[in-house]
């Protein structure tokens, strides 16, 4: 049996089902407030429980834990939270797992990587250094990332995930990218920006997690680290492929303008925003993320980006159709 911490997010819910259809038993730990509609009918055992604290009544009978849960924020209003969860939570998650010599599965992020050269291809011999980041997610994640390989240097066994930008069906609550995806589809955002960033199926993503899994199981692989890349993405070729047909490419002066503004309004008045300005830092790097190691070591094939859009509309159509009662997953 494996545990996992974040079950119930986009990543989660997916890797959840992909483990179960491989034939693996699955304990959620789930903090109390989290909403477990990703979930529905789905054969796993619950835990309650905040990756904060104390879990060990968790631990009993399990093989591995994987360790999701995490707090994604592109704007300063939850910067405490934000080190407590991703941070402090992994420090504690790793002393769990030292405490029982259970493997650690560790979810990071492309964005914990330094930051190098604009349009330079990022591998999984870029640094992991917080001080060559400039947001506090990415920070947060380079600093739980290192804690995690720190523990492998004393023992510890398992491997560390870097996705790109994941997306796709199954995201029951609403990622930004999702957001951004419906806003142009139904014609409610109505311009987009210069720059371009490495997506990935949600699918593509947890498939490949189960198969390393497997691997590291047979003692093929341990204490790697896999990038998790798929399509490269100009935001200038977004909205029409999510069925927009009158947009607006803003110049970049505008951009940033906008960005300051759109930031000002979600601190304070708490308005969703979908280009702020980190988000534009990062779609202008232009990188590319490497995911040749990962073709070594797994049969990796990606599902289109075509048919990910599609497969996300479709889903959600699903979805309104039939209340939150919509849990297939193909």
């Amino acid at each position: 049996m494996v545990l996992i911490t974040g079950g119930t997010g986009h990543l989660g819910n997916v890797l959840v089902r992909k483990l179960i259809e491989s034939g693996e038993r699955v304990r959620i730990l789930v903090h109390p407030t989290d909403n477990l509609v990703s979930l529905q009918l789905l054969p796993v055992e619950i835990f309650y429980g905040d990756v904060r604290n104390d879990f060990s009544y968790a631990l009993n009978g399990i093989d591995a834990i994987f360790h999701l849960a995490s707090l994604i924020a592109i704007t300063p209003t939850k910067r405490k939270l934000l080190y407590s969860v991703n941070v402090d939570g992994t420090k504690n998650i790793i002393e769990h797992a030292k405490s029982k010599s259970i493997p650690l599965i560790y979810v990071s992020s492309v964005h914990a990587f330094a930051e190098i050269e604009k349009g330079s291809t990022i591998t999984e011999e870029t640094p992991v250094d917080e001080d060559r980041v400039i947001d506090d997610y990415a920070k947060s994640k380079a600093l739980a990332t290192k804690l995690v390989e720190s523990s492998f240097k004393d023992g510890l066994d398992g491997f560390i995930v870097f996705p790109t930008g994941i997306f796709g069906p199954y995201d029951y609550k609403d990622s930004y990218f999702s957001r951004v995806m419906k806003k142009y589809r139904g014609g409610k955002l109505k311009y987009t920006v210069r720059g371009s960033f490495d997506f990935v199926d949600v699918r593509d993503v947890a498939n490949s997690i189960v198969k390393l899994y497997k691997s590291l199981k047979s003692g093929k692989i341990s204490k790697e680290r896999y990038i998790v890349s798929g399509h490269d993405i100009r935001f200038e070729e977004l909205p029409a492929l999510c069925g927009a047909r009158e947009f607006k490419v803003l110049d970049d002066t505008t951009a940033d303008i906008l960005s300051y503004v759109s930031l000002i309004a979600n601190v304070i008045l708490k308005i969703p925003a979908e280009f702020v300005p980190y988000a534009l830092h990062t779609i202008r790097l232009n990188y590319k993320f490497s995911n040749e190691k990962l073709k070594s070591t797994i049969p990796y094939s990606l599902i289109k980006v075509e048919d990910s859009v599609h497969d996300f509309f479709n889903w959600l159509n699903e979805l309104n159709k039939h209340g939150r009662m919509c849990y297939n997953i193909i």
